[in-house]
């Protein structure tokens, strides 16, 4: 009973506090009477000294007047003034429409944003990374582009597939989401990508020229049409080609494969300036790579035996030598999301998305065969709305996920078929409450039915406390599901003679997650600064493993027995010494253990230690652009191989070692042009192939990296936009 009485007391001290503001949208009217949010309007009580503006939405919260009747007074410049006289208090649900009736000269104030910043609002630690931290690194993908980030590590799979993994706080797979909104996978955090949005983008052509020392080009080409008031459309090309064999290290083996991709991706915008816009696009990616020995020749050594798509029964039938790679893929997607408003309460609205992909994989390493393909639906129907004109606001839902899988695996002593439907239905809720800007919290909470392995239950919790308008603090905490995918997501298990044993029923992955961070910004060299410390523990109940350890001829796959969990400690720095001149810094400490066959240890190719330091300086106008990043990277374990020939065993840790990129960009009228090098120093891991020299031995391993295998690489570019 004095449980029950707490929280009524509790829920009317809330209601008391959120009822002290009134809440509204701020819209302006443009020469073709369309109407759009204005952000940085300002509004305040006539008479008083309370006031505030509209955020990058249009919406406002103000506290309440003493009395009623009050008049709010609403400004912008280049629109007139209004005056709403309200005669009763809490209101959430105002909407104003300045009219554009003050011509003025048109005047471009320009300011200079950080390329990243963290978020002092949100109560999920939100990390932004801007497009123009993404031009710092060499062009085109993910893994380069976060060289000078230290929130995601890249790590490499194997020295023969050219490929590399995004992990954060230690861990490898299907990242997750602080939001029960978006699904069920919250194990370790989120990267969420924005691509460009036709309404907005000021360029109606973009194209980036690249092309490196080892012969690696690709072309990107961005064209965007605004159509009408309602409708624009933009359409991303994409091509990389790499058709020159280098081996650097003189092993017989390819550094990186050759490759070739081709990617289209054509999005959608249509917004009826009322209460609907909705977002839909298609994409599809071609790629194939080939490589291993120097000497492989696909045509010659595979023909039209095992061509892709083409399986032959046993591996038996490919042949002996040499030693060749192929990854052949086509992926086509499509998205779309729509949205449903409603202007007489602005905070009330109904989203709908979807999303389906298919792709289709096809492998060779040597004697190993692998055919995946994937059928992919995804549903989620959003409602929001806030609770009686308060700050309390919530979201319901229901969602719907179908995964189709058929998989098939051949080598040397078997041939597998691997089939997985995975049909699962969900309802979830997710509940806000903001008092004023100084706390908020997000609480939801997830049920899920998965048909092979029943109901499953997803909550979730993030606070947010500003002790100061410069001090953040938040903490979170949840919990995350998913299934594994042991394949694709372990790529590197195909380069090597190791026999795959899958030693059970593999069952989800199911993992708790809690986090404290907090974010100073101060003065410093009187420029703006800031220091970011956040600390995360996983805790999994079950987990897929990957062992490596209980022999060296061997990986076997099975359910966690015992204890799995990551530390993960990160502390940013950031600061401006001089004008235009900034530098980042970073350090991080990951404690990553497994059990491995009943022995916690610590998981393979993790370096406890990292230190990331980004310098980066512009002139007036960003005419010349310099930009320097250094990472050192410690040493981390290296599975046991002491059961190997004396020759073949490795050292039980890896060496620690540094990577250094550096890029300078000369920006002229219309055009600008960069030119850069990765791993200035030439660092390679020494002998990265075990038993090179006989690649269908049972010691051949190409999958044992820490290190990078590719040296220096000198590249250059070009870019050019029509606004």
């Amino acid at each position: 009973m004095m449980r029950i009485s707490y929280l009524i007391i509790f829920l009317l001290f809330v209601k008391t506090i959120s009822a002290q503001h009134t809440m509204g949208k701020v819209l302006g009217t443009n020469d073709n009477g369309t109407k759009e949010a204005l952000p940085g309007a300002n509004i305040y009580w006539q008479g008083t000294t309370i006031g505030t503006s509209t955020d990058s939405l249009g919406m406002f919260q103000i506290l309440n007047p003493e009395n009623v009747p009050a008049n709010l007074i609403v400004s912008m410049i280049g629109f007139a003034s209004d005056t709403i006289t309200l005669k009763e208090q809490n209101r959430m649900d105002i909407q104003i429409v300045l009219k554009n009736t003050v011509n003025l000269k048109e005047v471009n104030v320009e300011t200079r944003q950080n390329t990243t910043l963290y978020s002092t609002f949100n109560p999920i630690n939100t990390e932004v990374i801007s497009g123009k931290e993404l031009l710092k690194a060499a062009c085109c993908n993910l893994s380069e582009s976060f060289s000078t980030n230290a929130s995601i590590d890249v790590a490499f799979t194997d020295a023969v597939s050219g490929a590399k993994k995004i992990q954060m706080l230690g861990l490898d797979g299907v990242k997750g989401t602080g939001s029960v909104v978006n699904g069920y996978e919250s194990i370790s955090g989120q990267i969420n990508l924005e691509f460009l949005k036709p309404q907005n983008e000021k360029k109606r052509f973009f194209i980036n020229l690249y092309v490196n020392a080892k012969s690696r080009a690709e072309v990107n080409i961005h064209l965007a049409k605004k159509i009408n008031t309602k409708w624009s459309t933009m359409l991303f090309t994409h091509v990389s080609d790499l058709s020159k064999k280098n081996d650097m290290n003189h092993d017989l083996f390819l550094d990186m494969p050759l490759t070739r991709q081709y990617n289209v991706f054509n999005r959608w915008d249509y917004h009826n300036q009322k209460n609907f816009e909705a977002q839909f696009g298609v994409k599809a990616l071609v790629e194939t790579r080939q490589g291993g020995q120097a000497k492989f020749n696909y045509k010659n050594d595979i023909g039209t035996n095992g061509a892709h798509g083409q399986m032959p029964s046993t591996a038996a039938h490919l042949p002996t030598t040499p030693y060749g790679i192929g990854i052949n893929t086509k992926v086509m997607e499509y998205f779309s999301k729509t949205g449903f408003m409603f202007p007489s309460t602005p905070y009330k609205s109904i989203g709908i998305q979807t999303s389906g992909k298919w792709q289709q994989q096809d492998m060779y390493f040597g004697h190993r065969r692998y055919y995946g393909e994937q059928r992919n639906f995804y549903l989620n129907a959003i409602y929001a709305n806030i609770i009686n004109n308060t700050n309390h606001k919530y979201k319901l839902g229901l969602s719907y996920l179908l995964d189709d899988y058929t998989e098939r695996y051949i080598d040397s002593i078997s041939n597998s078929f691997f089939v997985r439907t995975e049909s699962v239905p969900g309802v979830f809720a997710e509940y806000t409450y903001t008092h004023t800007d100084n706390f908020s919290i997000v609480a939801g909470a997830r049920a899920d039915y998965h048909n092979l392995f029943g109901m499953q239950y997803t909550p979730r919790l993030h606070m947010r406390y500003n002790a100061t308008k410069s001090t953040t603090l938040r903490l979170s905490g949840g919990k995350g599901f998913r299934t594994s995918n042991i394949f694709v997501e372990n790529q590197s298990v195909f380069a090597s003679s190791r026999q795959l044993v899958i030693q059970e029923k593999l069952r989800p992955e199911v993992a708790w997650n809690y986090g404290i961070s907090a974010n100073q910004k101060f003065k410093l060299f009187y420029n703006e600064a800031f220091v970011n410390v956040d600390f995360f523990r996983t805790d999994f109940q079950n987990q897929v493993i990957v062992d490596l350890d209980q022999h060296v001829n061997k990986i076997v796959f099975y359910n966690l027995d015992g204890q799995s969990y990551s530390h993960s400690l990160q502390v940013d720095f950031g600061f401006t010494p001089i004008k235009m001149f900034d530098i980042k810094m970073a350090y991080k400490w990951y404690d990553v253990k497994t059990t491995y066959n009943h022995v916690l240890l610590d998981k393979p190719y993790v370096p406890k230690h990292r230190i990331m330091l980004n310098m980066a300086y512009s002139t007036y106008m960003d005419i010349w652009k310099f930009d320097f990043t250094a990472n050192w990277l410690g040493q981390s374990r290296i599975p046991n191989t002491l059961l190997s020939p004396v020759q073949y065993q490795l050292p039980t840790r890896s060496k620690e070692y540094y990577l250094m990129n550096a890029q300078i960009t000369k920006k002229f009228r219309k055009f600008e042009v960069y030119l850069g090098c990765e791993n200035i120093l030439n660092y390679m891991q020494k002998n990265p192939i075990i038993a090179f020299d006989n690649p269908y031995g049972n010691n051949f391993d190409a999958s044992m990296i820490y290190a990078p295998v590719d040296g220096r690489i000198i590249y250059a570019g070009f870019r050019m936009s029509i606004k």
